[in-house]
């Protein structure tokens, strides 16, 4: 017996799934089989259950010994290693985090870690909320927390909103009024996007129904809205981040409109249970600091 059998196990309770273990620990489901079988042999014991109901008594008992047992030893390796950390990191992410914040984060990372391979999920908040819930990523970057017990959560960007028009548009300076707007085309993200809840909220307080709005389409990423807004086919409200590359690279103009001014920020979530792993621990410690010492955006 030895600890990758321990590893193998944990993160099949974990994701419920021996083929999203193998996935996480990079090996073949067989080989995952073959570790608990083991344990099995070895502790001459039943760990699951024949009727699927998950875990029998015996496999409890091994389930919260192990997460002790690999915490510990990972504590040792970090005191006896230092920096030298390595593993799979899989992180989920909506839209905005993944295209403008988290690739600056992970370049970074990496120089310090080499050895910690990242992999990245992409969907809307809804979704990777849900892979963090299930245990099918690591790390969650949304533009809205995950508020519920056993979840660890902290900002780690602030971004602010802009209303973006074709290039070719000549009245982008001369708006006043945001009801001055309302017989123009628009183009929307979908509904469950943060963008577009975002905006939503922001056209409630000031007392404007989204049905005032002439919206032409509804696409579902901030790059195919820039697109459709390049193309001529309406105006949009963005991320600045993705407002500030289109405009360099002249395709948009930024509608300057006085009083218009919505401000958010993006989140790193986390389970509580897992937040002592030596790759997620220093991933999240990384972001800490890096926030902290003025390095973020």
């Amino acid at each position: 017996m030895n600890l990758n059998h321990l590893k193998a196990f944990v993160k099949v309770v974990q994701t419920n799934s021996f083929k999203e273990a193998a996935k996480h620990l990079s090996v073949s489901q067989p080989a995952i089989t073959q570790r608990i079988q083991t344990l099995e042999e070895y502790l001459k014991t039943k760990l699951f259950s024949k009727e699927g109901e998950g875990l029998t008594s015996h496999g409890k008992t091994l389930y919260e010994q192990s997460v002790e047992i690999l915490a510990l030893w990972e504590q040792v390796e970090r005191e006896i290693w230092g920096t030298k950390v390595t593993g799979r990191l899989t992180l989920g992410a909506s839209t905005i985090p993944s295209e403008y914040i988290l690739p600056k984060i992970l370049k970074s990372y990496r120089s310090i870690y080499p050895e910690v391979r990242p992999q990245l999920r992409i969907s809307g908040t809804k979704e990777v909320l849900r892979w963090l819930r299930d245990r099918s990523i690591d790390l969650a970057f949304t533009g809205e927390p995950f508020e519920t017990v056993g979840i660890l959560a902290f900002p780690v960007a602030a971004d602010q909103m802009s209303l973006i028009a074709p290039a070719d548009t000549e009245w982008t300076e001369s708006v006043s009024h945001f009801e001055e707007l309302l017989e123009t085309e628009w183009i929307m993200r979908e509904p469950e996007s943060d963008t577009r809840r975002t905006f939503e909220s922001y056209l409630c307080s000031n007392g404007i129904l989204l049905q005032q709005l002439r919206i032409s389409g509804q696409l579902e990423s901030t790059e195919a809205v820039i697109a459709a807004v390049e193309a001529g086919l309406g105006i949009a409200a963005v991320s600045s981040l993705a407002a500030e590359r289109a405009l360099k690279l002249g395709r948009v103009k930024i509608i300057n409109l006085v009083d218009f001014s919505i401000q958010r920020k993006f989140y790193c979530s986390c389970l509580e249970d897992q937040k002592d792993s030596s790759v997620i621990s220093t991933f999240l410690t990384f972001v800490k600091n890096r926030k902290t010492d003025g390095s973020g955006l």
